[in-house]
């Protein structure tokens, strides 16, 4: 019998129907038939590892909002499909597997299967799971032959879905391509089964540095002993990590939250890069945090903890990515009234001098 690793096993044991689920926690009659009306449209998929996090006697607990739904998921408003910003991807797919918006760079879409399913997700319904022998040698020869594509973001679905080998397929084979500088893998599957980092993993992977990998952890919680470990297996073997996630309603939108989270990354070497609002898919209303208070969210984290544990804010504009710059012609006409109003004139070199010594 061919040898199986850890998480193999635990890919396998995977929650998908309400009866497993009742076996471990107590479900209300909402999420009961919430479970029910999507079942197949977008069912649950739950590692054991992530229920084990889940507090089973709060209905509101971030992480049971994660991954079990509620009647909310049910609710559309009018237009919604409209401005599901991934709807529109087919007008930027060459061909399977590719989705090529912006210059210098692509998303390569090797397997949208995943080990659990967030309720949040943008590409929730996609029935695809992995690319054909046949499409994936198209989509490489893809980007062969467009040496404008320096940076190639290897996504999904989940990319550590794949097995080893299947992943060597696709990182080697990106690398061998001589005008790509820089490959990118974008993962959750750790944060639902932590023994997905292994040794061999880290070994491949480091082979073929510069390599970044890209986590989407949204809340401290989520951050387990076993996790840990793993993410220095990664940071000793020299791999590039870096932190983006969406920022939800219920879930992560609070500062101290935030602060925790990209705190106790960086301690990890997984610096913070982006922090997003407002992808909108159908059923997803619910988690949204509107633009204003994603503002204030990270402006909240000014000058409270080290700058790079201070994400970027991005949202998306007309299916493109807008990065929300912090200061503002508005913003600083504000500082200055302020400044004045508080009598402080011009700095001079007298009161710069004059200032509290460096330490």
């Amino acid at each position: 019998m061919k040898h199986r690793d850890q998480w193999q096993r635990e890919y396998e044991r995977v929650v998908t129907t309400q009866s497993e689920l009742e076996r471990i926690i107590k479900l209300s009659d909402g999420e009961k038939q919430a479970i029910e009306s999507l079942k197949t449209i977008y069912p649950i998929k739950i590692s054991r590892h992530y229920l084990d996090l889940l507090d089973p006697n709060d209905l509101n607990d971030p992480l049971r909002r994660v991954v079990i739904p509620t009647m909310d998921e049910l609710v559309h408003r009018p237009g919604e499909h409209s401005d599901d910003v991934h709807a529109d991807e087919a007008a930027f797919q060459p061909c399977p597997g590719i989705v090529h918006r912006y210059p210098g760079k692509l998303l390569l879409m090797p397997t949208l299967g995943c080990p659990s399913h967030c309720r949040f997700c943008f590409r929730k319904g996609h029935k695809v799971q992995h690319l054909s022998q046949n499409d994936a040698h198209v989509a490489l020869d893809y980007i062969r032959s467009n040496d404008s594509i320096r940076d190639v973001i290897i996504t999904g679905g989940e990319p550590l879905f794949l097995s080893d080998e299947e992943l060597h397929f696709w990182v080697s084979s990106v690398r061998a391509i001589e005008h790509v500088q820089i490959i990118r893998i974008t993962s959750r599957a750790p944060i639902y089964v932590p023994s997905r980092i292994t040794q061999s993993l880290v070994d491949m992977l480091a082979e073929h540095r510069p390599i970044y990998v890209i986590f989407s952890f949204l809340h401290a919680r989520e951050l387990t002993p076993e996790l840990e470990k793993g993410i220095r297996m990664m940071a000793d073997a020299g791999i590039v990590m870096l932190q983006q996630g969406p920022l939800l309603r219920g879930i992560n939108d609070d500062p101290d939250i935030l602060k925790e989270l990209n705190e106790r990354l960086a301690a990890l070497q997984v610096l913070p890069y982006y922090t997003i609002w407002g992808i909108s898919a159908p059923g997803t209303e619910h988690f949204m945090v509107d633009g204003e208070r994603a503002s204030n969210l990270v402006a909240a984290l000014e000058n409270k903890t080290s700058g790079f544990c201070v994400p970027h804010l991005i949202t998306i504009a007309r299916g493109d990515k807008v990065r929300m710059m912090g200061w503002s012609p508005e913003k600083a006409a504000a500082h200055l009234g302020n400044r004045q109003s508080a009598g402080a004139g011009t700095p001079t070199n007298t009161t710069i001098m004059n200032a509290a010594p460096h330490k």
